[in-house]
């Protein structure tokens, strides 16, 4: 029984060992250690443990990492949000704005 005990504490002191690792290796070499994580701007592969130790106990956490997944694979179009004809062009100064008829106006 107090094995089981143990394995949460040295689970979390081994994540926090591979993000030491992690991040010494990304300053050295200027990459990450797999091939998909090979951007500098990606996401560590420590982060990702992390994140994954506290949605075990934490369901909310579980939520948020499915939402923000759902997030990365839906297409975002300006078209998409509400009034979607306003627009401000700040090189020109020109505002843009869509009359409730329809129309557009200056």
């Amino acid at each position: 029984m107090t094995a089981y005990a143990a394995v949460l504490p040295v689970l979390a002191c081994m994540l926090l060992a591979l993000a030491g690792l992690e991040r010494a290796w990304v300053r050295i070499t200027g990459r990450g250690i797999l091939p998909w994580l090979r951007r500098r701007s990606g996401t560590p592969l420590s982060a990702t443990g992390f994140d994954e130790l506290t949605a075990a106990f934490q369901g909310s956490k579980r939520t948020e990492l499915e939402h923000r997944q759902i997030e990365l694979v839906l297409r975002q179009d300006d078209s998409d949000g509400a009034p979607p004809a306003n627009r401000v062009d700040l090189d020109q100064g020109v505002a843009f704005i869509t009359r409730p008829g329809g129309s557009p106006g200056r």
